[in-house]
């Protein structure tokens, strides 16, 4: 049964990320409700996922990874309507938490980002490779699993492109702009020196000598590595993607649309979000009334 969830869920294009946390979205569901009922799930009952909601909720769960959780359970829903063992759908949109979203965002400044390549360019070990995985987050705006995906043909140095299949398998060209072609080429010479037939761009001893990417978890592993250094606490992946979103958007003179295009995102609403102030500016416009 569980095979055939995650087959439902990757023929509906969603990525990989999601559909395993899905996966163990349900998992941990059927387990509350063995422990609650005394009985193996069969069907989904509103009434049960209500009940179910309520505990996760007073067991200080976040609305967010409620209603992660919610979304896991519909998906579950409508996989078994294709398998007729379900007749409807029980999961409406009142079950989610409405969440008030801020329009303020806190992103990685500038001098974060110039702090962040001056510590990696002179890593004791990789200096070149982990200079250029993260010019190419900073300047390209990939997701943590695109980068790691990036293969030597999906490079274009010629034409200044690097081809990026993003989410639901969508292919798009995102821009080479100087700072990501020096630290291509520089790491490409350096990369070509080594002896391997892995096809991705970025190679490390563990996947040197397969044809298999980097873990997405490689990103977070090399961002842990300096967040003393660069004394912030909470430098992650998406905060690099969402660097380049604003900056593009605020300084470089990008377009709503062209940024949408560039990060990949499905709809303009989650590159509009990047429109918003930073919070010091926010504030420095408060102290002013």
């Amino acid at each position: 049964m569980e095979e055939r969830f995650l087959k439902f869920m990757q023929d509906k294009n969603l990525s990989e990320n999601t559909y395993n946390s899905y996966a163990n979205d349900i998992r941990l569901y059927k387990k509350y409700f063995f422990d609650s009922y005394g009985k193996e799930l069969d069907i989904l009952v509103h009434a049960d996922i209500s009940s179910y909601c309520n505990y996760l909720f007073k067991n200080n769960i976040s609305a967010l990874t409620i209603n992660r959780k919610i979304a896991a359970l519909k998906q579950y829903n409508l996989f078994l309507i294709e398998e007729h063992i379900q007749d409807k759908v029980v999961i409406v949109d009142r079950d989610y938490i409405k969440i008030h979203n801020s329009s303020v965002k806190s992103v990685v400044s500038q001098k974060e980002i110039e702090k962040l390549k001056h510590f990696t360019s002179r890593d004791e070990k990789n200096p070149i490779r982990e200079y250029c995985f993260i010019t190419i987050l900073a300047y390209a705006g990939l997701r943590a699993s695109e980068i790691v995906r990036l293969r030597i043909i999906d490079i274009n140095l010629e034409n200044r492109f690097l081809y990026i299949l993003g989410k639901g398998n969508k292919l798009r060209q995102v821009i080479i702009n100087n700072l990501i072609y020096d630290a291509l080429k520089e790491y490409l010479e350096e990369r070509n020196i080594i002896e391997t037939e892995n096809p991705y761009l970025f190679i490390g001893q563990k996947n040197k000598n397969t044809t298999k990417p980097l873990s997405r978890n490689y990103c977070n592993r090399l961002l842990n590595k300096y967040k003393t250094l660069c004394d912030n606490a909470k430098l992650h992946p998406h905060g690099l993607r969402a660097y380049f979103c604003t900056n593009a958007l605020h300084n470089a003179g990008y377009t709503v649309d062209q940024v949408a295009d560039q990060a990949g995102h499905s709809s303009l609403n989650t590159t509009k979000k990047y429109l918003d102030p930073e919070r010091k500016s926010l504030l420095e416009l408060s102290n002013k009334m």
